[in-house]
């Protein structure tokens, strides 16, 4: 079952998080620009001005980049309560310790966004 958990966490950080920013990267080692676009303002050389329209712009564009890491978050919040069996899960990270916070920080590391 652990298994299983630990094959959709990397797959699911491959799809979503990987693979994107391991392209982004080889487009910036070519010397190529990443492009002007912004998640504020687009194309436009600068950000529109307040109204409800440009709120459900950004609300839409923002969507738009986090649905996948958003399902892929509720899928591994729900496989690690049904597959990874509690008292081992306890026993690696229960206790209030130096270690533990290690262990819990160096595993959130592949997630961060």
């Amino acid at each position: 079952m652990v298994v299983l958990f630990v094959a959709v966490v990397v797959i699911g950080l491959y799809i979503t998080k990987w693979s994107p920013s391991f392209e982004r990267a080889l487009v910036a080692a070519s010397g190529k620009p990443l492009g002007a676009s912004s998640i504020i303002s687009g194309k436009a050389p600068a950000a529109p001005t307040p109204s409800l329209q440009a709120a459900w712009g950004y609300t839409l564009t923002y969507f738009g980049f986090v649905w996948k890491p958003a399902i892929l978050g509720i899928l591994v919040g729900s496989l690690l309560q049904v597959l990874v069996p509690r008292d081992w899960l306890f026993r690696l990270l229960g206790r209030r310790s130096f270690r533990t916070t290690l262990l819990a920080g160096v595993g959130s590391v592949p997630f961060s966004m």
